[in-house]
């Protein structure tokens, strides 16, 4: 039995062979997973629980088909993503970081965007998103204006991410350095940045980042052997 960790599908309509993908890995995972976490960004965009696609609502059904429990962090993409999906899904919702017992050692997930601390524009951005008053006022506006809000801030997304150096965008060391001491981990997994790597620390605690899927994405996998990093492909047939 193993332990599972994925993010960053961007799933989407648009992109169908991603959703086959994530399908057949899903079924894959099924034969031996004892619990599957998705750090965040499961879906491209996401409008709100009375708003999921006819697309998102056949991932639900998939996910709740698993014969394991599967948990569930969000992601900068998908933050909306509500009690009534995950009922739907059989998943849980667990905390922005969240602390797990793997292998005797103390395992930190999250989705990983709080760690880009050098990205100021997108810290502000984030904090008023994540506002609890300014998402009630959202949620009242008529569904074709909720799109037309989360096209306009994917767009606005996509060109700030163009302007920005890669360092900007990317996890900032003492950060992780400090997360890793205040919540007396050994061991970081989070998504988010699309750079999947595994990274060793001086003090001998260690950084898994996951990757993104295009149509495959970059997994951890936790088992008797340890933690190893590896492509979703890898798990389908030939």
């Amino acid at each position: 039995m193993a332990e599972y960790f994925l993010a960053d599908i961007h799933l989407s309509a648009e992109r169908p062979d991603i959703t086959a993908a994530f399908r057949a890995t899903l079924a894959a995972l099924a034969r031996d997973a004892s619990a599957v976490y998705i750090l965040g960004d499961l879906f491209d965009y996401y409008l709100g629980d009375d708003l999921a696609s006819p697309l998102q609502q056949d991932i639900a059904a998939a996910l709740a088909a698993l014969p394991c429990p599967v948990y569930y962090q969000h992601g900068n993409r998908d933050f909306l993503l509500g009690d009534a999906y995950a009922r739907a899904a059989h998943m849980r919702i667990l905390p922005e970081r969240y602390r797990l017992s793997l292998g005797g050692k103390t395992v930190l997930i999250e989705h990983g965007d709080l760690l880009c601390t050098d990205d100021h524009g997108y810290q502000r951005l984030r904090r008023i998103l994540r506002c609890r008053c300014l998402q009630r006022l959202y949620y009242r506006l008529p569904a074709r204006l909720r799109l037309a809000i989360a096209e306009k801030l994917r767009g606005q997304s996509r060109k700030r991410s163009r302007r920005k150096a890669p360092r900007i965008t990317d996890t900032n060391p003492a950060a992780i350095y400090r997360v890793l001491q205040e919540q007396q981990a050994e061991i970081l997994i989070h998504g988010h940045t699309h750079r999947p790597a595994v990274h060793p620390l001086d003090d001998g605690k260690r950084v898994y980042v996951l990757g993104d899927w295009h149509p495959h994405g970059q997994i951890l996998c936790h088992d008797a052997d340890g933690f190893r990093l590896f492509d979703s492909a890898s798990l389908l047939p030939l």
